[in-house]
């Protein structure tokens, strides 16, 4: 079975402000547990899902400054210091691998490149960027899906 990205991107981002990996599957697993009971109710899961995690990564730091397992009391900042450093090993892994996306892109065509910039770093509608480039909205959808295609195959042939 496939894991879900979604719970796997909170899982690390639980197990990096905790500095704990089974705490942070521990956390992933309780949010998923509240976003399956309030689905319904939950307009942005992935918002929903970071924030709930936030939520009780603070609830497990309050927990341990009062040292009660079962209450909590005000921490004068909502997260310690250290929960929020930025690894440097974390950043530089993603620096390889944007400038690795980067040398990817570079070996698109001109008109996929153009296409992707457009979007993704513009900003711009598929409909502003069909008038940029004088072809239909369908051309452009197509474009996009064929540059992210070949990314992506490029990408999993590393």
């Amino acid at each position: 079975m496939e894991q879900d990205p979604l719970y796997d991107a909170i899982r690390r981002y639980a197990a990096r402000l905790l500095s704990d990996l089974d705490a942070g599957k521990d956390i992933a697993q309780e949010v998923f547990l509240r976003l399956e009971q309030q689905r319904d109710a939950v307009k942005h899961p992935q918002a929903w899902a970071y924030k709930t995690a936030r939520n009780l990564v603070i609830d497990h730091f309050r927990r341990a400054a009062n040292g009660t397992p079962g209450r909590t009391k005000p921490l004068t900042e909502d997260l310690p210091a250290d929960a929020t450093r930025f690894d440097p090993v974390i950043l530089t892994e993603k620096m390889e691998i944007l400038t690795m996306i980067q040398q990817k892109i570079n070996d698109l065509s001109p008109r996929h490149r153009e296409v992707l910039r457009l979007k993704f770093q513009e900003g711009l509608k598929y409909t502003e960027i069909a008038e940029v480039l004088g072809e239909t909205v369908t051309t452009v959808a197509w474009l996009l899906h064929e540059a992210i295609s070949l990314l992506r195959k490029e990408m999993a042939d590393r």
